[in-house]
């Protein structure tokens, strides 16, 4: 684990939900911010609403936005849309409206790459509403984005249910296994997996030689401060996924 960055070796720099150290994470302005940088990529997550529309949103319930425990799949989209999703960062981004994952593939499918994080609340299989947003963010895909941008897409997943079954009904898109828990020790991953995702604290080098050995793409998070991008460097990791992308940038001189 010696690597540095060479013509050879260039990681991808993804902003992780966005430039979330300058605005509200899975925004339209924490994604604005992060291309304002020589960045490569967003990273954000995808949840569904109760009558079915996917909608960019980390967190299971509204709690960072209103305080409320009420989930995202039970709230209708017509009352989501309307509330403030940016005050909870700062009163500059007051009524900032949630994105809906369709209009994020309008806005930037064409301009970067896009890391999609399917959220899942299950472990070990697919409930009904999985399903149903798996199929969704698949469909939005086929439809609205143009063949020559889809290998610009990745599709992640801590439920490797989810990439199994997205699989099968669309078998040309990256998939990203998100790493937790046990799978850390499983002895083999998919082969159809393009890459492996895992926190920069578990990098290590037995790991990356069993990933290079499977012939996986290695991405890492989320990588903000020298210590961490060191380890990542050094770990030879492909993607680096940062809350601060303007910092990293800066700091390996990244130039537009």
């Amino acid at each position: 684990m010696n690597k540095k960055i060479t013509d050879e070796y260039q990681p991808l720099i993804v902003a992780h939900r966005g430039a979330r150290d300058e605005a509200p994470e899975n925004t339209r302005s924490a994604f604005n911010a992060a291309l304002n940088y020589p960045v490569d990529g967003i990273e954000f997550d995808v949840r569904i609403t109760r009558d079915g529309v996917p909608v960019i949103h980390h967190d299971r319930s509204l709690g960072q936005i209103s305080g409320s425990r009420r989930q995202i799949e039970s709230v209708f989209f017509s009352e989501l849309s309307q509330m403030d999703c940016g005050s909870w960062f700062s009163g500059k981004y007051k009524n900032e409206r949630i994105l809906t994952f369709e209009k994020t593939i309008d806005l930037y499918s064409k301009t970067t790459r896009l890391f999609v994080e399917i959220k899942s609340n299950e472990d070990d299989f697919l409930s009904e509403t999985s399903r149903i947003l798996t199929l969704k963010v698949l469909e939005t895909i086929n439809k609205r984005v143009p063949y020559k941008y889809l290998k610009n897409i990745s599709v992640l997943s801590f439920n490797l249910n989810i990439l199994d079954y997205a699989r099968q009904k669309v078998s040309g898109l990256n998939y990203v296994f998100n790493l937790s828990g046990a799978s850390f020790k499983q002895p083999d991953y998919p082969s159809y997996l393009h890459g492996l995702c895992l926190p920069v604290s578990k990098l290590s080098k037995s790991f990356m030689d069993k990933a290079e050995k499977g012939k996986y793409r290695i991405l890492t998070y989320s990588c903000n401060t020298p210590k961490q991008v060191k380890k990542a460097l050094e770990a030879g990791a492909n993607v680096i996924m940062t809350d601060r992308p303007g910092w990293l940038c800066g700091y390996l001189k990244r130039e537009n």
